[in-house]
């Protein structure tokens, strides 16, 4: 089959034939992928600041598709579903755990997490696939908007519940990347009263822009005093979608730049909500550039006390929220969809990878075909 692989070398990815792969445990199922997305969790491995020790391995971690196969012992998942296949697969006993541990599991990230694959492929392996994977209708036409509950809508809707929101609430969401683009679509969603979202990209703002946020261009002055002057009081809440590869007002990198500004930003008695990663590894070959990436960061532990702020960060599991999401696409009351601005053949994955990288799309989508006659496979080693 064919799928993109991480070879260790940054700013590189390749489209190559590995071996299919097949039914392991009884509890397992296999999945033809029909849709898979390039997320900016990718993008820290594409950096190479993120993911296992060794080289090389399958990318992706947001998927959709059919299963083609399942083992003995699964009961609920059926050939011819089709599926979502969260990042996370779960048998309701793991835990979302440090990635240095070895019971930590995800796809896309390589052996040192479980080494499942990647979903931006033609199959996938799902274990523990009756409590894993998330069933939805069999209708193309509102696939791309069920295919973000695999993660980056389920990530931006988690974001905002770390940040202790209540509908009324006024918002600042940090990044305007995909997940902050649906963490402001989310809230207003949810009734907010004022979302602003934060970037410097303008095409991204103007997106923002489109759902109703207010754009604030953190190059043109400091984020924070760009919204006081219109909050003099400051925000309820505040979203931190990007995480440690974050940029300061001159562009440079600056791992505790959105921190800052959140709890600058954020009213007394607020909350503060923190979803980009922030997780420091030693560099290796499946990780050269990790070192540029510092595991503790300044923090004004001064202002965030006087003020009284609650913080919460860490993972999302989609899972436990997905029925209300599905049920919010089904409705037709949501369209996370609007985030999309390309879509292309796995074999232009490599192209893919680097317009977004470069902040040339919004979000890019690879392609497999709705139906396919039989299933084969090619063997080929990576």
């Amino acid at each position: 089959m064919r799928a993109v692989v991480w070879e260790g070398k940054p700013f590189h990815v390749s489209v190559k034939s590995v071996p299919k792969p097949k039914i392991i445990a009884e509890e397992d199922a296999i999945v033809r992928l029909t849709t898979a997305a390039i997320c900016g969790t990718d993008l820290h491995t594409y950096h190479g600041i993120f993911g296992s020790t060794n080289p090389p391995w399958t990318l992706g971690h947001e998927g959709i598709g059919v299963v083609v196969e399942v083992g003995s012992a699964t009961k609920s998942i059926k050939v011819g579903d089709r599926v979502i296949v969260p990042d996370f697969p779960d048998d309701g006993h793991l835990t979302l755990r440090a990635p240095d541990l070895s019971e930590d599991v995800a796809f896309g990230f390589g052996p040192d997490f479980g080494n499942l694959g990647g979903l931006q492929a033609e199959y996938a392996r799902v274990p523990f696939a009756d409590d894993s994977l998330i069933p939805i209708p069999n209708n193309r036409h509102s696939e791309l908007d069920y295919l973000f509950i695999s993660d980056i809508w389920a990530t931006a809707w988690t974001c905002i519940d770390f940040s202790g929101f209540q509908p009324g609430d006024s918002v600042a969401v940090f990044g305007a990347g995909p997940v902050g683009l649906l963490c402001a679509y989310s809230a207003l969603l949810r009734g907010a009263s004022k979302v602003y979202s934060v970037d410097h990209v303008p095409s991204r703002l103007e997106k923002a822009k489109s759902i109703g946020a207010i754009p604030i261009n953190f190059t043109h002055n400091n984020a924070a005093e760009q919204i006081l002057k219109l909050e003099p009081n400051g925000v309820t809440r505040s979203c931190d979608c990007c995480g440690y590869e974050c940029l300061n007002t001159e562009l440079k990198p600056q791992q505790n730049a959105i921190i800052n500004d959140m709890v600058h930003v954020t009213a007394a008695n607020g909350g503060i909500g923190v979803i980009g990663v922030y997780v420091a590894q030693p560099a290796a070959p499946g990780r050269p550039n990790a070192d540029q990436i510092a595991p503790t960061i300044d923090f004004p532990i001064t202002e965030f006390w006087a003020k009284n702020l609650k913080f919460q960060a860490g993972a999302a599991d989609p899972k436990p929220i997905a029925a209300t999401l599905e049920a919010l696409v089904a409705s037709g009351r949501a369209k996370p969809s609007f985030i999309v601005s390309s879509e292309l053949g796995i074999e232009e994955a490599k192209k893919g990878y680097e317009r977004f990288d470069k902040h040339k799309e919004t979000k890019v989508v690879i392609r497999f075909p709705w139906e396919k006659e039989g299933d084969s496979s090619e063997e080929e080693e990576m």
